[in-house]
């Protein structure tokens, strides 16, 4: 059966909403208190809170404070943690496009659920960003906004240029006031969007960061592998349908009925429940292919037969999958991993 614990992620952003209420006049302690917290225990670098918490925590802070642009706010407040291996992994990488793909490699270390996916596009590369919830809150506007603006903030600094996003879309309507979003963001920004997502050209995806660093970036890595694994080992339904998806992936029924079949849920109560830990079955069959796919090509295998122990019933939609994972072809990464020892 599995586990009745909520999905839940790192207090750092609790930090950064009560922290941007604190400088409206609203004391951090107060806010706390009214959602069964202490201030004192989200210092601790591995304190997790449920993502409904946090939802209540936003949403308390914009009707006290009456800041309506709290998410662009909380950009501002504790973006970097010495104690955080994950964004360290980021800082030292060797450019945006590779920050991008390590960062969703590693996005547990924040929270359960996979929030962010990187995904090619003609002009180039974009994150999207999904709050993690069985249904839409108020909330989760300012922490689309939150997670956006860092991204597109982050990068300036992290290259040392005034790289500006192609384009920024919100799920969310849009604000009364634009100006904030428009002297951050600086790009078009599109709201009542299909996705939350920030999107880069090409050029901008492999400017180079100031503190890339392949050595550093290894022991980051390491770090950040090791935060992983001392986290809770929780039997969501979300891994009950990872296992069940990678039994049946190469030959096998891994349809979404034949999975809710094999794990005795009715389709629409397991698409009901996988919604609340913040993942969709789709997302957790492509992150495993995404997965799996690195250490099929590192072995003796035709890019064949990876496609069909993938579960691609043609090779073409496998390397086209595979361009949008990792902006390279199947046959460029293996020569690539091969030159790399």
């Amino acid at each position: 059966m599995a586990s009745s614990a909520p999905p839940s992620l790192s207090a750092r952003l609790a930090r950064q909403g009560l922290l941007a209420a604190a400088k409206r006049g609203v004391p951090a302690e107060r806010l706390c208190e009214e959602v069964g917290l202490r201030w004192a225990d989200l210092g601790d670098p591995e304190a997790r809170i449920p993502y409904a918490v946090l939802d209540d925590i936003l949403e308390r802070a914009v009707s006290l404070t009456g800041d309506d642009n709290l998410g662009l706010h909380m950009a501002g407040m504790d973006v970097m943690d010495a104690d955080d291996p994950a964004s360290l992994v980021i800082l030292t990488s060797a450019n945006l496009r590779e920050a991008m793909v390590r960062g969703c490699r590693y996005q547990r270390v924040w929270g359960d659920g996979e929030r962010f996916v990187v995904e090619d596009t003609p002009r180039g590369v974009r994150m999207r960003f999904t709050p993690v919830g069985p249904s839409w809150r108020p909330a989760h506007r300012h922490l689309a906004e939150v997670a956006l603006v860092q991204l597109a903030t982050g990068i300036r600094v992290f290259t040392g240029a005034d790289v500006r996003p192609l384009r920024a879309r919100f799920v969310h309507a849009a604000p009364m006031d634009l100006r904030e979003h428009e002297a951050l963001f600086g790009c078009p920004l599109e709201f009542k969007a299909p996705a939350n997502d920030l999107e880069f050209s090409a050029g901008d995806a492999d400017r180079p960061f100031v503190h890339a660093d392949a050595l550093l970036n290894a022991v980051f890595e390491h770090h950040a592998r090791r935060a992983l694994e001392r986290l809770p080992v929780a039997d969501t339904l979300s891994d009950r349908v990872r296992e069940q998806v990678r039994r049946t992936l190469a030959g096998g029924d891994f349809s979404f009925a034949a999975v809710a079949r094999a794990l005795r849920v009715p389709s629409r109560t397991l698409q009901r429940q996988l919604a609340a830990e913040g993942r969709t079955y789709a997302g957790i069959v492509e992150a495993l292919r995404r997965e799996l796919s690195q250490g099929y090509l590192q072995r003796r295998m035709s890019i064949a037969e990876v496609s069909f122990l993938l579960g691609y019933a043609d090779p073409v939609a496998f390397h086209r999958a595979f361009k949008r994972w990792w902006g390279t072809s199947p046959e460029a990464f293996r020569k690539a991993r091969a030159a790399g020892g």
